[in-house]
């Protein structure tokens, strides 16, 4: 109870502090002329910037590019052009691989499991138990 209390009046205590404060004061207004300096001098300290050279360049590169015609203009291009990216691929290792492991899975799964139902399972369980217990 007296901790309620103490927080209370603690509460209390800061909210009058805070009340009694004094408001920040507002920022000075600018006028049309103080911004358009501040403007101007941000944009002459930018202009000797090497981003803005690099801006330049790759505007003129991509000028010069606009009449070239593009690699790939058809639909029917660009399907010729993954058709022959896939066909490459198929005769990759692996490919391969892959078809050796689906036949290696193949004929494992004609094989029996060895513990084929529950009653095997808890069975072989209660074995490897005992075992450990009595060695």
């Amino acid at each position: 109870m007296n901790k309620l209390i103490i927080a209370l009046i603690a509460g209390t205590f800061a909210a009058v502090a805070s009340a009694q404060a004094p408001a920040p004061a507002p920022a000075p207004k600018m006028t049309t002329k103080e911004k358009a300096a501040t403007v101007d001098a941000a944009t002459k300290a930018g202009d000797n910037d090497a981003s803005a050279a690099a801006a330049a360049k790759g505007a003129a590169a991509a000028k010069a590019e606009k009449g070239t015609p593009k690699a790939l203009p058809t639909k029917t291009d660009k399907q010729k052009a993954v058709d022959a990216a896939t066909k490459t691929g198929d005769n990759d290792a692996s490919a391969a691989a892959a078809a050796k492991g689906s036949a290696t899975a193949k004929s494992e799964k004609s094989q029996p499991k060895a513990l084929p139902t529950t009653k095997d399972k808890a069975k072989a369980v209660d074995e490897v138990t005992k075992s450990k217990a009595g060695g």
